[in-house]
């Protein structure tokens, strides 16, 4: 615990409130995702998340809200894999254009049914990310 408060203690002010917003918003989502059934969780999803305005951040900021949701996930105390942290960063970057949030099942006869939610920005994965060796088939797109 003691590195986590040494850690907090050297981020920037706009990065703490980041992770604040990120962890408050993972928590609503694993919430509503355990409480309501998938389509209604889904449709109030996208009338909480649409927005007309569109802003552009650059690289640098994008990966500052995926920081803060990756951190968030690993330091509360709930299973949040990829499908919350999927679904809390494309939340927070709802104003960004070209946003898809993607989810797939694995291309392995081998192994079990094993889905994952990814999100990218212009064909690149920019939270949810797998190694060379798994290969995933895209089931859904939600933009």
């Amino acid at each position: 615990m003691s590195d986590y408060l040494k850690k907090w203690a050297t981020i920037t002010g706009g990065a703490k409130i980041k992770f604040l917003q990120a962890g408050f918003v993972l928590v609503v989502i694993k919430m509503g995702l355990a409480i309501l059934p998938f389509s209604t969780f889904r449709k109030l999803f996208y009338r909480i998340s649409k927005s007309e305005i569109k802003k552009n951040l650059n690289s640098q900021q994008i990966s500052e809200v995926v920081w803060a949701v990756n951190t968030a996930a690993n330091v509360i105390p709930l299973e949040l894999v990829c499908l919350p942290r999927a679904l809390a960063t494309k939340y927070l970057l709802r104003k960004v254009p070209s946003l898809s949030l993607e989810i797939g099942i694995e291309i392995n006869p081998a192994k079990a049914f094993e889905a994952h939610a990814w999100v990218e920005r212009g064909g690149e994965i920019i939270i949810g990310d797998w190694s060379d060796s798994v290969s995933y088939q895209r089931l859904w797109v939600w933009e």
